[in-house]
């Protein structure tokens, strides 16, 4: 064993940290790393209208190996075979059309039926480099571009009450499946089979629950979710007029074009709740007998929960000139009641003197 003193051996130990420190510094600087970057090679996938793919793909060498700055591509393969892109292909030797930094942009054709596409690349520099090992990318497809669709959908709608609503359908060409709805948070569940071509429309999630989702329950796949999120151009804020006559009163609702499918409940105090739905017309006019108290409450889940005032209540107040019944009173006809009651009061007076005048004179009256 080697005893060493202890200033000895502090120094050995300042040593070694500074030779790890140097080859810490050092590494950084290997050749191996100071490769520049390989060309990148991204895509883009479209289905189009006529039944095939198209998918964008771009190309780009941000810096060369060595000082060229131009390049050209030496080989291209595409997979499927027999498919065909622009722009992207080789150039004679000695021609280097494509610049460092510069995107090439070429788009590839491919048969709606193709599950997967690809691109790969060979590339010449134009101080005569060949790179040794090729570039390229890969993307998976459906294989139904063009074909109807097979998979069950679910769209979602925030209602203006806080609530979701959920429409399921299954088409024609898809098959028998089973979708669960459920809630976030947990509490709301609803199972629906559908047959092909088949749909379940207006399942609703209410308010309480702050997100919806929709899953395949065989295969555990999640089909969509939908988080609640107030929309001021769905949100009805219709215009409400009341009028009061002796004998009813009347509510008019005039909706906006943009709230067609307006629902609203009008429910009395007294007597029977009346519903009114909007289509192509916009306004409804709803009538309630007239009675003291009458108070009428709007319900609808359409409406803006901005503006509360739209549920009311409505009331009733009794006009003026309609007398102390809440239906204004019994109708007058003929002639007036004051004068009727002087003429009697006159023929009163006038046989009462006739009668005086035949007991003191025995007057006879014939007819």
């Amino acid at each position: 064993m080697i005893n060493l003193r202890s200033r000895g051996r502090r120094s050995l130990v300042a040593l070694g940290v500074v030779v790890v420190s140097l080859a810490g510094t050092l590494m950084p600087m290997s050749p191996a790393n100071a490769d520049p970057p390989r060309p990148t090679v991204n895509h883009e996938v479209r289905c189009t209208a006529d039944g095939t793919y198209r998918i964008e793909w771009t190309v780009l060498a941000e810096t060369a190996p060595t000082d060229a700055t131009r390049y050209r591509f030496v080989g291209v393969e595409l997979h499927p075979a027999g498919t065909t892109i622009d722009t992207i292909a080789p150039t004679p030797e000695g021609d280097f059309p494509h610049s460092v930094g510069k995107p090439v942009i070429g788009t590839q054709t491919v048969p709606g039926t193709a599950t997967v596409a690809s691109l790969a690349l060979w590339i010449q520099w134009d101080d005569g480099y060949d790179e040794p090992a090729g570039y390229g990318a890969s993307v998976p497809l459906s294989g139904r571009c063009g074909q109807p669709p097979s998979d069950p959908t679910a769209t979602f709608q925030s209602r203006c009450d806080g609530s979701v609503l959920v429409d399921l359908a299954n088409p024609p060409a898809g098959r028998t499946v089973e979708l669960m709805v459920t809630s976030v948070p947990e509490g709301f569940v609803r199972t629906v089979t559908l047959a092909p071509g088949k749909s379940a429309k207006t399942i609703v999630v209410p308010r309480e629950y702050t997100m919806a989702m929709v899953t395949l329950v065989t295969q555990g796949e999640t089909l969509g979710t939908h988080q609640w999120t107030y929309d001021p151009d769905h949100c009805a804020v219709p215009e409400i007029r009341t009028r009061a006559t002796c004998d009813e009163f009347i509510i008019t609702v005039t909706a906006a074009p943009a709230n067609a499918s307006l629902s609203i409940v009008f429910d009395p105090n007294q007597g029977r709740e009346q519903r009114r739905a909007f289509a192509e017309d916009h306004t409804a006019h709803v009538s309630f007998p007239a009675t003291p108290g009458l108070a009428v409450t709007l319900r609808s889940n359409q409406f803006d929960p901005q503006a509360g005032h739209l549920r009311g209540p409505y009331t009733w107040e009794q006009p003026a000139g309609c007398g102390d019944g809440g239906g204004g009173g019994l109708p007058v006809t003929g002639q007036s009641t004051g004068a009727l009651a002087a003429t009697a009061g006159l023929l009163l007076v006038v046989g009462a003197a006739l009668l005086g005048l035949a007991r003191r004179r025995r007057v006879r009256f014939t007819a």
